[in-house]
């Protein structure tokens, strides 16, 4: 009975780690360059300061992060918030996605104090909601994502309106992450441990890969294309060439 179980939870460890892609592909399974321990507890996702060569990363405890490129925690916003799940910073402002709440919160990066906030009702699961954010620059729109069932693609205009929407439950079991790089959407699948790239406009899906890492919840790419990726469980973040290369 216990060896039945245990090659029961094999197969389905083996099946979550390589489904198909849409073009009915296996993903390329890629090995991390190395990885780094930080200390911000339950690290949910990264992005980069445009101003610095330092990472914003936000905790599901509701702190947003500076964070150094050795994972040490240079400084925290006052403001404690619920169960953040993404955050992307351009030249104005740190953005920060509140699952919890519907809201997205916004951050100066001078003192991390907060400006303004936004509430997006959305009437899904309390932690089925929210979980991915950046801005398109294909198509001068904000991206949000929520997490599952169903996973919803929506685009917001510059006063954080709803003016698209798509249902993308086909591309994955769930999406943790997103941001843009080098022209195109990237995506994050934690259940699945995958990295999707999106057509930017026709969010066509052009290449998939496997990342084996527990829990992985953010994703970034820094100034020298290097992908960045979290992992909320083991709180480290992995570095790993551009999967293109």
């Amino acid at each position: 009975m216990l060896l039945a179980a245990a090659l029961g939870l094999l197969s389905i460890f083996a099946e979550r780690e390589s489904p198909k892609s849409e073009a009915g592909r296996r993903p390329i399974k890629l090995e991390a360059e190395y990885f780094i321990q930080i200390g911000i507890p339950e690290p949910s996702d990264i992005c980069i300061n445009p101003y610095t060569n330092h990472f914003y990363v936000v905790s599901d405890d509701g702190i947003l992060f500076e964070m150094d490129i050795k994972g040490r925690p240079l400084r925290e916003a006052a403001f404690r918030g619920f169960d953040f799940e993404a955050v992307y910073a351009d030249s104005q402002f740190v953005y920060v996605v509140e699952e919890y709440t519907r809201k997205i919160r916004l951050f100066d990066h001078k003192n991390l104090e907060l400006q303004r906030t936004v509430h997006l009702p959305y009437s899904g699961g309390r932690n089925k909601s929210y979980e991915s954010f950046t801005f398109n620059r294909a198509t001068g729109r904000f991206v949000l994502l929520t997490e599952k069932d169903p996973i919803y693609l929506f685009e917001l205009d510059s006063g954080f309106r709803i003016v698209n929407e798509w249902d993308m439950t086909h591309l994955a079991s769930d999406i943790s992450a997103a941001t843009y790089h080098d022209g195109y959407l990237w995506l994050l699948s934690d259940e699945d441990m995958h990295v999707i790239q999106l057509d930017a406009r026709s969010r066509e899906e052009l290449g998939r890969w496997y990342v084996p890492i527990i829990n992985p919840e953010g994703l970034a790419f820094d100034k020298e294309g290097n992908m960045l990726i979290i992992s909320d469980d083991m709180e480290r973040l992995y570095v790993f060439k551009d999967p293109r290369k």
